[in-house]
């Protein structure tokens, strides 16, 4: 294969450590080496798993980024769409033609909107379909999810420990922190949208949460085009050690109203008006109470 020109996009290389579990709040590929989540305000956003998918709640007008994390020894490339278009390039996805995000061993990216040239993004932020920019770039249907392509790189050595990066430029805006990661230009042949629907089903079966549909009914939220932020990044070269991805992720996403009409979020149960009294004998302070029909004079 060709070498390619990544950009790489000044992200957070992160030591990664074991967490507790309820504190986890990513979707993970099934060997471990690969996770990604939406994050707003430095947290991460809270996830429903529901029928082999992973959802999270969206909220009108919030602004979120997305952070993928390599957890392996091996340089790898992150081709990112939201809505079905590209979070790079605005087109529509394909995993085999868009360009990725290069992320270094052990470390994270992070994504703060469609990037809008080598040194801004367009934030990303929750808001009606109408107004996202899937929908305003007439690719509607698509909306609802986010989905990351991993791409293992080909002939590079493995180092032994997380690889230390240049300090990274004052960060701006909503986040934790910038990243090494790496957009790619490629022209090969055979190119297939990154549509999950469309995926062959044996290629599917390779990963976990493979969707055959959209699971959703009804969509209530899209992805805006927001504000520009400044996310510097440069050029790299990052050659693909296979046409197909190493790991294929998916996150979607609705309102809270959604997802509970659609039972992925548990309806909440109402709170009773009076609370039951456990020892209602105990109540009583123990003085002499008057007879019936007593009244003092």
């Amino acid at each position: 294969m060709k070498n390619m020109l990544s950009i790489v996009a000044i992200a957070t290389l992160m030591t990664l450590f074991q967490g507790s579990p309820a504190m986890a709040s990513n979707h993970t590929s099934p060997d471990g080496k690969y996770s990604f989540q939406l994050e707003t305000d430095g947290y991460s956003l809270p996830t429903w798993y529901w029928n082999g998918y992973t959802f999270v709640e969206g909220r009108r007008g919030q602004r979120y980024n997305i952070r993928v994390t390599n957890h392996s020894p091996r340089r790898v490339e992150a081709v990112v769409t939201v809505d079905g278009r590209d979070a790079i390039s605005g087109q529509l996805g394909d995993y085999r033609k868009n360009r990725g995000y290069v992320i270094e061993p052990w470390g994270s990216v992070l994504i703060r909107g469609f990037r809008t040239s080598w040194s801004d993004v367009a934030g990303f932020y929750f808001t009606d379909i109408e107004n996202s920019y899937s929908a305003r770039m007439g690719s509607g249907a698509h909306v609802g999810v986010i989905g990351v392509a991993v791409f293992e790189e080909k002939n590079r050595r493995e180092p032994r420990r997380p690889i230390r990066i240049a300090p990274a430029p004052k960060k701006r805006g909503l986040g934790t922190g910038y990243g090494n990661g790496a957009p790619v230009d490629r022209k090969e042949e055979s190119a297939q949208s990154y549509d999950a629907d469309s995926a062959p089903a044996q290629e599917r079966s390779r990963y976990s949460h493979g969707a055959s549909s959209t699971p959703a009914p009804r969509q209530s939220i899209g992805t805006g085009y927001g504000d520009r932020e400044y996310s510097p990044a440069t050029s790299t070269e990052f050659r693909r050690s296979s046409r197909r991805p190493a790991a294929r992720l998916a996150i979607y996403y609705d309102d809270r109203e959604s997802l509970i009409e659609q039972g992925i979020i548990p309806q909440p149960r109402p709170r009773p008006h009076r609370q039951p009294n456990p020892f209602p004998q105990n109540s009583d302070p123990g003085f002499a109470p008057p007879p019936p029909a007593y009244y003092w004079e």
